[in-house]
């Protein structure tokens, strides 16, 4: 299997918006099921301080990667959120697409991202740990989880990219 990682484009969005409702249907508790059409995700494409991008395999959209940058003062740093198609999960595309989006934001001038995650997404907690991510507090009993009948956990991870940059002239 050959995987492409890229910046999503205007002819994607089809796929992308497939992608949203695929993600929605199987009550995936991510902010890409918030997307409810093309003009939706044509808005988020357009979104100057939004970075999208793609994994694909043979032109098949599998995954989706989103940055959002913050607005004045705090344009070094992005929120990020990832979702994969069911089928493509556990084969290490989310780790080659945030690889790929971290190294893409760094060159943009964005070195701390952050990401919130829901305590009960644990392959997700595990990727972002694997990534060199840091824990760094809890949102407390923050949503209701439907599957769960209970509330669950939000989590805060960052990581800044400038560590890298230091450890890598040190070694």
């Amino acid at each position: 299997m050959t995987i492409e990682i890229k910046r999503l484009e205007s002819r994607h969005l089809t796929q992308f918006l497939h992608l949203c409702r695929e993600l929605d249907a199987e009550g995936a508790g991510v902010s890409f099921t918030r997307l409810k059409s093309i003009e939706d995700t044509e808005e988020l494409l357009a979104d100057q301080r939004t970075f999208l991008y793609g994994a694909f395999e043979n032109d098949k959209l599998l995954g989706v990667f989103r940055a959002r940058q913050g607005g004045p003062g705090k344009e070094h740093s992005c929120y990020i959120a990832a979702a994969l198609t069911a089928a493509s999960r556990r084969q290490g595309i989310a780790r080659k697409l945030m690889n790929y989006a971290l190294k893409d934001l760094k060159a943009n001038g964005i070195w701390m991202i952050r990401a919130w995650v829901y305590s009960n997404n644990h392959p997700s907690i595990c990727s972002l740990l694997d990534a060199g991510f840091m824990w760094a507090g809890t949102n407390h009993c923050h949503q209701w989880d439907e599957k769960e009948q209970d509330y669950v956990d939000d989590l805060l991870f960052h990581k800044d990219l400038r560590a890298i940059e230091a450890k890598a002239a040190k070694g």
